[in-house]
């Protein structure tokens, strides 16, 4: 395993760690885009529950990932086993991650709504539980292996290349899956159970690659972690609140936390949305909804190259302001186009993932750069808290954007039962696609815009960290406004 002068003086990664810490992005995105992709629909159109109701249920689900998102983060932080901090909880969140996976997509017939009701919120607690034991500590791994500005943004890119690739086949896979099970003389119930299972285990085996390759890459001596006598036994409460407020008053931290909340809220928004405005108001087949799911992924990883390159030329910070800029400003204008051809549709998934591909890459190496800001104001490193409170703020906008799409489809007059839908829901579908989530993109950009770190300002705080972590003398000339 590291120590942190073995982190400081081995930059640049090999092909082979980033690759493998790349696969657990896959562990990730699976579970993560099958669920924002298709739960709600799964929910409305297969369960028979209500949109408004159904819109619920994800927000409960989701809110209650946001919530545990700090507490996860804080143990991972202090959690002192042999085996290290971040590895032990990926590898613990196998089997409830997995049978949850199932779970989640499996129809029991209840005639007694609460009662479907209370499951669905009981599993999809569950499964972002497993989920997040394992997620929390992946990502905070991610900080370890380097502390290079731009490394950290090579790294996202590998594992963004591998998430583009799990979303394609999250997104696209299901629809074929239970059509084929169709076909086969099954249910519609019966092919989304398959579903289920068949992403459970891939979600199994990229976890078991990830925690493998990434053996010995943790940083580990007592003096790297900073870990609270008494962090994880009767003073949790007060040393995780003030783990988390202390983060909090970094300017940097808030700036993102902003950006990522609104941009949270337009993701799932539209990742949500386009399965009902493909099916309900352009009455495309499964076939063409799945092509259209891997014309997404294939958009998304379009912009993966001038994102990296953009980043290491022009600085993260601009890159990321721009893209949510244009890509917002592009959502509302596609309010006023009722996407009479599938190329206008095409068109739409490469302006939504500008911004989107730019934040799924770049936020989470803008959240790295938060660990060493973090080390010199307070002599810490908590890579976990902070990669908590950024998923907390992610979810918390997910979780907002679910419940607001079920609440607006009701509104709407959206009926899960019906063949043909009202122009009214038709309208109301148009809307959580595009104009609703182009306003909240352009609220994102401006947090963006805040946003302090940049390269410069960067290497100047390292400068003055090494100088710190040796003892001698620093000045903070250079990032004054980090401060």
């Amino acid at each position: 395993m590291l120590n942190i002068n073995d982190q400081a003086g081995s930059q640049r990664l090999s092909a082979r760690i980033k690759a493998g810490y790349a696969v657990g992005q896959a562990t990730d995105s699976i579970g993560f885009n099958v669920f924002y992709f298709f739960f709600l629909f799964f929910l409305t159109d297969v369960a028979g529950i209500p949109a408004g109701v159904a819109g619920t249920i994800s927000l409960i689900a989701v809110a209650w990932d946001a919530v545990t998102d700090p507490v996860v983060g804080h143990i991972s932080d202090n959690l002192t086993s042999k085996y290290g901090r971040r590895r032990p909880m990926m590898i613990g969140a196998i089997v409830p991650y997995c049978v949850c996976m199932f779970l989640l997509f499996t129809n029991i017939d209840m005639s007694n709504p609460g009662a479907k009701f209370a499951y669905f919120c009981i599993i999809a607690v569950l499964f972002w539980t497993g989920y997040k034991i394992f997620v929390i500590p992946f990502f905070a791994l991610g900080a370890e292996l380097t502390g290079d500005f731009n490394e950290r943004t090579t790294l996202r890119v590998w594992a963004s290349v591998v998430m583009y690739g799990a979303v394609m086949l999250a997104s696209a896979a299901p629809l074929l899956i239970v059509d084929k099970t169709v076909q086969a003389g099954g249910s519609d119930s019966q092919g989304w159970s398959n579903v289920g299972l068949i992403f459970a285990v891939l979600i199994a085996i990229t976890l078991l690659v990830c925690w493998r390759a990434t053996r010995g890459r943790e940083l580990v001596s007592r003096d790297t972690y900073h870990v609270e006598k008494g962090a994880l036994k009767g003073n949790f409460f007060k040393s995780f609140g003030g783990n988390v407020a202390e983060i909090f008053r970094i300017k940097a931290a808030r700036f993102l936390v902003g950006s990522v909340l609104a941009w949270a809220i337009v993701s799932s928004m539209v990742s949500g949305g386009l399965v009902y405005l493909m099916d309900s108001n352009l009455g495309y087949s499964p076939e063409q909804q799945s092509l259209c799911y891997v014309i997404m992924a294939l958009a998304a990883i379009f912009w993966l190259p001038f994102i990296n390159k953009g980043a290491e030329k022009l600085d993260k910070r601009r890159v990321y302001f721009t893209a949510m800029l244009m890509s917002g400003i592009g959502l509302a204008i596609f309010a006023l186009l009722n996407f009479p051809f599938m190329w206008v549709l095409i068109v739409f998934l490469f302006v939504f993932n500008w911004g989107n591909s730019t934040f799924w890459t770049l936020y989470y190496s803008m959240m790295y750069d938060i660990s060493e800001l973090d080390e010199f104001v307070t002599g810490k490193r908590r890579e976990g808290t902070i990669a908590a409170l950024m998923s907390f703020a992610q979810k918390l906008g997910a979780a907002i954007a679910l419940w607001l799409t079920g609440q607006i489809l009701e509104f709407g007059g959206y009926n899960g039962a019906l063949a043909v839908q009202s122009a009214e829901a038709g309208q109301a579908i148009l809307a959580v696609n595009t104009w609703i989530p182009g306003i909240i993109g352009i609220v994102a950009a401006v947090f963006a815009f805040g946003y302090p770190l940049t390269r410069d300002r960067f290497s100047a705080l390292m400068a003055a960290l090494e100088a710190k972590r040796k003892g001698e003398p620093y000045s903070t000339r250079g990032f004054e406004k980090l401060l």
